[in-house]
């Protein structure tokens, strides 16, 4: 009688198995994830993640309230230079965050902490040391045109304008000497409008520091074509006529010691660009639908990257909690576990409510001297309180990494001055 009852609950376990995994079905790569089919693939899986765990609260909200499309693709391994390895290995021992400053001491150069424990109570820092350190953009990132695109959520483009950025990486170079200057510059950074012709030359020239000292920033003043040095909180202005502020560059653009701390919320993988359409900018072509192809400019917001890739990345999910003056309460960042790249981003007003989102898509790069690198393909800032989107597309055709001839006299306020006219 015993026997006949363990054969049937057996029966019985195998029987509900075979229809949970029936129920549960692997999406196929190339379904585009909608408002439409979220409920029927919500709990199936792609590359045994199921679809509802792959999505963050607030890209679930947009996919059902906000237009959001996602078109899946299989993940794909990211090849790092090895370079930028060996030197992130090197760190290993040697690199330390020191806890009275908030420094980073001994780093030579890639990632100071290519090794994170999770339990360490400083894990969270130390991840976006990686980042701020150890981003893999080559010694030079040179940029020449960027269409910065300015959206309103209920009647499309509003107009665009073309922007030039160079940084220069002063310290933890992995080409020539590894240290360039007095050694107390990090980079240099140049920033500036190329078109139309009324913003022309508005734009910054910055000298980021290998310690906590304020970033040393400079802006050109059109209507007295002077540059002007501005203030040591210039890190959190807004970029003008944009819906970033200069701590919004690629996420997050401030030494890690300016926030008030962090704190590491877990490990997850969530959908993102990690191999985004290269082409996202189709300079020079007849129509708007045409020349932002990974847009959807057919229906509101107008905003939306439904038509680039989406693949499953693990990411450290870390909430970064911001000083009193700073605009914003907190920001949340994800960050990649594989290398030190931030994919996506949520700001929070100073009352606690979700205020921008940020979202950037990458794919891997070439430079001139073949260093492997990381590039951004296309990014947004979404300030849904304004209802309003700041997107911008890098000319990947003209953009170069390390590149040959550029020194760092090349990079400097001449520079800036010289862009202006």
């Amino acid at each position: 009688m015993n026997m006949k009852k363990t054969m049937l609950n057996s029966l019985v376990v195998s029987a509900f198995a075979l229809t949970a995994t029936a129920a549960m079905a692997e999406v196929k790569e190339g379904t585009v994830l909608s408002a439409a089919n979220i409920d029927s693939l919500y709990e199936d899986t792609f590359e045994g993640h199921k679809i509802k765990d792959l999505l963050t609260e607030k890209m679930e909200w947009r996919i059902r309230e906000n237009g959001l499309e996602m078109p899946l693709v299989h993940s794909k391994k990211i090849e790092m230079d090895a370079k930028w390895i060996e030197r992130s290995k090197s760190n290993i021992g040697v690199a330390k965050l020191n806890e009275q400053t908030r420094q980073v001491e001994g780093w030579q150069g890639g990632m100071p902490f290519p090794n994170i424990d999770e339990k360490d109570p400083k894990a969270a820092e130390k991840i976006v040391w990686n980042w701020y350190y150890g981003n893999p953009r080559g010694d030079v990132m040179n940029v020449p045109n960027v269409s910065y695109v300015m959206i309103d959520g209920d009647s499309g483009i509003e107009r665009s304008q073309n922007w030039k950025f160079v940084r220069y990486t002063m310290k933890g170079r992995m080409t020539g000497e590894q240290t360039e200057g007095d050694g107390g510059e990090l980079s240099r950074t140049l920033f500036f409008a190329t078109a139309p012709r009324d913003i022309k030359g508005l734009g910054t020239y910055t000298i980021r520091h290998d310690s906590d000292k304020m970033e040393d920033v400079w802006a050109y003043i059109r209507a007295v074509r002077r540059t002007r040095r501005l203030s040591g909180g210039a890190w959190m202005d807004p970029i003008g006529g944009t819906d970033q502020l200069q701590d919004d560059i690629e996420i997050f653009n401030a030494n890690p010691s300016w926030y008030e701390g962090y704190k590491l919320i877990g490990k997850r993988h969530i959908l993102i660009g990690a191999h985004g359409k290269n082409s996202a900018w189709k300079v020079g072509a007849a129509t708007q639908e045409e020349e932002y192809p990974v847009m959807d400019l057919t229906k509101p917001p107008y905003w939306n990257f439904s038509k680039d890739n989406y693949e499953p990345r693990e990411v450290y999910v870390i909430e970064a909690k911001t000083p009193d003056v700073h605009p914003y309460s907190k920001k949340i960042i994800y960050v990649d576990t594989q290398y030190p790249r931030v994919h996506m981003g949520e700001a929070y007003d100073k009352k606690g409510e979700f205020w921008k989102m940020f979202q950037f898509h990458s794919y891997p790069g070439t430079g001139d001297d073949g260093y492997r690198d990381i590039r951004t393909t296309a990014g947004v800032t979404i300030d849904f309180k304004r209802n309003h989107a700041t997107v911008f597309f890098p000319d990947t055709a003209t953009w170069s990494t390390n590149t040959q001839g550029l020194d760092m006299d090349d990079v400097n306020l001449a520079a800036l001055r010289k862009g202006a006219r």
